[in-house]
């Protein structure tokens, strides 16, 4: 009896020996069979972050979008219904703009058949010294946007070396607005007004958009104003204009939803989307061509605007 007592608690320490001996492979396989996940899941997230940099500085800084709005007013002319405006901004060359990106984003404009064309500044971005070569390359390809018209432009805050960005300008055949006023007369005697500002200059002088002259004193024109800065129409939104067209936003660059962009510029932190309407005054911002502070874009791709004017009918 007393042998069968021992034989059957050796048989049942057997067994309980047994079972832990196979919960402790089990452990061990387990344990083994988690232990490569770790580097896996790191693998991923680094896949990820370097295909996610790569995207948003080299593709999606190349993407050019054309953004098109259709304006009405019934101070246009009907000399001018149905004309085409391009306005492009913040070219910033030599960050993710160079002459081969330039000489594209001209071939895209002149498909366009434009008939005026507007720069609402800075050219060349700031961390990129000024040459003589960097000047060529600009003037060759600026000088082959067409229009039927007139090209504009107007100084952006960083064309603060004003002979440099003054001759680049006028070589390619732009009309420099510095704080002035010109009258676009197309077909009939009733013109547009076009205003550009300098952004350079801290204080200039708003109140030259009420200006009349003679010839224009028995009209209501309608009045367009390029600014760079967007914030400054809370300077200029008192003398009623019509349109304000601007950029320095750069629209942020990285756009999160459901927050504010991120990396605005000073001059564009109130007033950095596409479109503002301000009492009677329309307010267009672009997005701009290329980069500023970071060479990257997330959710916001590079663009111009192209706007058709259309006279509209008082009477309906």
């Amino acid at each position: 009896m007393t042998g069968e007592i021992k034989k059957t608690r050796s048989n049942k320490y057997k067994e309980i020996k047994e079972e832990s001996s196979i919960s402790k492979e089990d452990i061990d396989t387990e344990q083994e069979e988690k232990k490569p996940l770790l580097p896996k899941i790191l693998f991923i997230i680094i896949l990820f972050l370097v295909l996610f940099f790569i995207y948003i500085s080299l593709i999606a800084t190349s993407i050019i979008d054309i953004k098109e709005y259709k304006i009405e007013s019934d101070k246009i002319s009907s000399s001018f219904h149905g004309l085409k405006i391009i306005h492009l901004s913040d070219i910033h060359y030599g960050t993710t703009i160079n002459q081969k990106q330039l000489n594209n984003i001209v071939e895209k404009i002149n498909n366009l058949k434009p008939d005026v064309i507007f720069f609402t500044g800075d050219l060349i971005d700031k961390n990129i010294v000024p040459n003589d070569k960097i000047k060529e390359e600009i003037i060759s390809s600026l000088s082959k946007l067409k229009c039927s018209l007139y090209k504009y432009a107007i100084y952006g805050n960083e064309d603060y070396d004003n002979e440099f960005y003054k001759e680049i300008i006028t070589s390619s055949d732009f009309i420099l607005l510095n704080n002035e006023t010109k009258l676009l007369y197309y077909k009939d005697d009733i013109p547009i007004q076009i205003t550009g500002f300098n952004s350079v200059d801290n204080n200039p002088d708003y109140s030259i958009i009420n200006q009349t002259t003679e010839e224009t004193s028995n009209y209501q024109l309608y009045k367009i104003i390029l600014t760079h800065e967007p914030d400054s129409i809370d300077n200029i939104i008192k003398y009623n204009p019509d349109l304000v067209l601007s950029g320095h936003s750069l629209g942020g660059l990285i756009k999160i939803p459901f927050i504010k962009p991120l990396f605005l510029e000073k001059g564009a932190t109130k007033y950095y989307k596409d479109y503002y309407k301000i009492n009677n005054t329309e307010l267009y911002i672009s997005n701009g061509l290329g980069t500023s502070g970071i060479n990257a874009r997330f959710n916001n791709h590079p663009s111009f605007n192209l706007y058709r004017l259309y006279k509209k009918d008082s009477n309906k």
